[in-house]
């Protein structure tokens, strides 16, 4: 009878997220190119066999990671979020807020493992995208919608400069070493995206 903590397994949520941090604090150590499942299953105290039981791959471990941010953070999908703030500025001001505090959840270790998988293999980068700008394009058509509804003159524009606003922030965080606080996001809105939108 042995009840000596390195002995006791951990399961479910408890074990998800050691290994989630384990490999974060592993890619700033190492690199994600260097990184093993080896070296996360010492970092998180579990084995190798837990790991690849679960994920096949780093690519299948990191994109979990990204999924249990992104959930844990909006609490469901970013469209779900999106409500009516009584004019367009303030529609696109939210929208970048929590677009913004997704990229800051999930962090640049995970966000950068993302950029190198999909830059390796083609079938992962359309897979990505399109789920992505899909998903984003509805949420413009939503914060359009309320924008028309309450009489706001709204340009016609392609399905290309529906992602506008999500390309920024990606850009943002990939190019600017400072933090992107509320005054940068607000100068997004005023001087790039409100002249984009309005007619």
């Amino acid at each position: 009878m042995n009840n000596s903590g390195r002995n006791m397994r951990r399961r479910g949520d408890a074990l998800s997220e050691s290994i989630y941090d384990a490999t974060i604090e592993m890619i700033q150590k190492v690199g994600y190119t260097n990184l093993t499942f080896q070296q996360i299953a010492q970092a998180a105290k579990t084995s190798r066999t837990v790991m690849y039981r679960r994920w096949k791959t780093k690519y299948d471990l990191i994109r979990e990671i990204m999924v249990y941010k992104m959930t844990n953070i909006l609490g469901g999908e970013l469209i779900d979020r999106i409500e009516d703030t009584g004019s367009l500025r303030g529609d696109l001001l939210q929208l970048l807020t929590l677009y913004q505090s997704i990229y800051a959840e999930i962090g640049p270790e995970i966000m950068n493992a993302i950029l190198f998988e999909i830059g390796q293999d083609r079938k992962k980068k359309i897979e990505i995208e399109v789920n992505a700008t899909n998903k984003n394009i509805l949420v413009m058509r939503k914060l359009l919608g309320f924008a028309k509804n309450r009489g706001e003159k709204i340009k016609e524009v392609s399905d290309a400069t529906l992602t506008l606003p999500f390309d920024l922030i990606r850009v943002e965080n990939l190019l600017r070493k400072d933090v992107i606080d509320r005054n940068r996001l607000e100068l997004l809105v005023d001087e790039i995206l409100l002249p984009v939108f309005l007619a």
